[in-house]
């Protein structure tokens, strides 16, 4: 191996560079020199750190907190934080007696710490009580029999006080931790406004959740922090512990993105099971060209197209896309429309950059049936689902406004190497949304496709359905059989993939249903 060769200094500025814990582990199983160098016990134990509201997970982070200050070198060990629990309510932190011991040095290290995550003053003061605290119940009194106990929040149980504990702790793990690449959390604020029973309201200079202020703050001037610059994806979490999971679920996903979109190595967000909030007063509409953010997964959900193009718009560069919906039910049993030409329309910007395209929601394209493409009237099918509004006040019409007179067919998309898409979609893309209502010229799909297309996804497709899918897969075939075309991998033609559905019934179809990643129940 020609890495044996090199002096035992330069594998040792080698190793640290590895990202990935599994290549880690092959490489120290090579010899012996190495697998001391890789100290791979250390490595697997910091590589992901959970930080719960719970009070087993408070204080083992804790105590890894204080080893890393300690010794500094193991904070490059950890690559993925998981931070759960999402704020029940908005609050101020009600500072309670010290409960962890510490000698005079530790908590020294512990308070410069706090001050070089960029916390001061009352700030300081608040996180550094936060830390330690190692329950995660507040003090209280029970007034009732089987009531929870009396606080400074209200009843609570440690919910609220919890969350500011572990989000203190989060907040400086990622501090210490510069070669973090993935984090993986809650939406770190809520929406609720917090209520007070009987106590004094703490000064308005009081910090409230410090992860969010932390994130807020480095998203704000990467370039005056020196942690997470090697932050590379993101993966919202949004089914929190009393979630219902049979529906699709709420979170300010857009306003999440703000928290991260302008770090100098960030790539991706991701997310499953989600909603749009339906009762926030507005949603918000991103900066155009503003974001670093060039992939976006978002699975199992039921969003308005809208939200997607916002997210879309946003991106200086685009290169994945994927959008899929099922596996949860709808509140109120409806279904959430896709624009596939307002969806297009927000992508042409991309076309020299999007790689990945991955949409499942044809289900909700009601438009694309078979008989609409049989007889010329897609065009007027869209139109008819999607009615123009002339309303300039609004910040989304004017933001689709901004790119309502782009044009393009998915044969533009030069960069795109990997398209999963359902038959109607894929057909339409290949017939392209054009200016004018220009004419529509006659083709077919072996002509209409990238030349950098190297795998392809069709949902839906069944042979005898429609006459026009049909001669467009024939010559698609015929094609690929020839090998006049590039592609390396067709799908969804000889056998059925078919297009992902909301679950209408979950009580009864409990299978169908999306199951989440990451636990947050107690």
């Amino acid at each position: 191996m020609a890495f044996l060769s090199l002096p035992l200094e330069i594998q040792a500025m080698v190793i640290p560079r590895v990202s990935s814990i599994g290549d880690l582990a092959a490489l120290s199983r090579s010899c012996r020199s190495i697998h001391r160098l890789c100290d791979m016990k250390t490595r697997e134990r910091c590589y992901q750190i959970r930080v719960e509201p719970k009070d087993y997970s408070i204080n083992k982070t804790f105590d890894l907190v204080m080893e890393i200050l300690k010794k500094p070198q193991l904070g490059n060990y950890v690559r993925e934080i998981v931070q759960t629990r999402e704020p029940s309510m908005e609050h101020h932190y009600v500072q309670t007696a010290e409960q962890r011991e510490l000698s005079a040095g530790d908590r020294g290290l512990l308070r410069a710490a706090v001050q070089k995550a960029g916390f001061a003053g009352s700030q300081e003061s608040a996180v550094f009580n936060m830390l330690m605290q190692n329950i995660t119940k507040p003090p209280g009194e029970i007034t009732e029999p089987f009531r929870f106990p009396i606080t400074a929040y209200g009843y609570d149980h440690g919910e609220i006080h919890g969350t500011f504990i572990a989000q203190a702790l989060a907040a400086i793990l990622i501090s210490v931790s510069p070669n973090l690449e993935s984090l993986v959390m809650t939406q770190p604020f809520s929406v609720f406004s917090g209520f007070y029973s009987g106590f004094e309201r703490p000064q308005d200079d009081g910090v409230q959740f410090p992860l969010h202020r932390l994130l807020s703050r480095a998203n704000a001037n990467p370039a005056s922090i020196a942690y997470l610059q090697n932050l590379r994806k993101v993966y919202m979490i949004v089914d929190d512990r009393n979630s219902d999971y049979r529906f699709y679920m709420a979170l300010d996903f857009l306003e999440c993105a703000t928290l991260f979109d302008r770090l100098p190595s960030i790539e991706s967000i991701s997310t499953d099971a989600l909603c749009d909030d339906e009762n926030a007063e507005a949603r918000v509409v991103l900066e155009p060209r503003s974001s670093n953010i060039s992939r976006i997964h978002i699975r199992h959900s039921a969003l308005p197209t809208t939200f997607l193009v916002s997210l879309i718009q946003s991106c200086k560069v685009l290169r994945e896309f994927q959008y899929t919906i099922g596996g949860r039910c709808v509140l109120g049993g409806w279904y959430v429309p896709f624009k596939a030409r307002t969806f297009i329309k927000s992508i042409c910007p991309h076309k020299d950059t999007l790689e990945v395209l991955d949409i499942d929601a044809e289900n909700n394209m009601h438009y694309f049936q078979p008989s609409y493409f049989e007889e010329g009237r897609v065009d007027q099918g869209i139109d008819q689902s999607t009615p123009e509004s002339d309303n300039d006040d609004d910040d989304e019409r004017q933001m689709l406004r901004s790119f309502s007179s782009n044009s393009g067919s998915l044969k533009e998309f030069r960069a795109l190497k990997r398209l999963s898409v359902g038959i109607g979609f894929l057909v339409y893309f290949a017939m392209g949304v054009r200016k004018n209502n220009e004419p529509r010229q006659p083709f077919l799909l072996p002509e209409a496709l990238p030349e950098s297309l190297e795998y392809l996804c069709i949902r839906g497709y069944e042979k005898g359905k429609c006459k026009k899918w049909d001669a467009h897969i024939d010559a698609l075939v015929a094609s690929f059989v020839s090998g006049s075309s590039g592609i390396k991998e067709i799908v969804g033609i000889e056998e059925i993939i078919p297009n992902s559905e909301d679950v209408e019934d979950p009580d009864n179809n409990e299978d169908l249903l999306w199951i989440p990643m990451y636990s947050v129940d107690d």
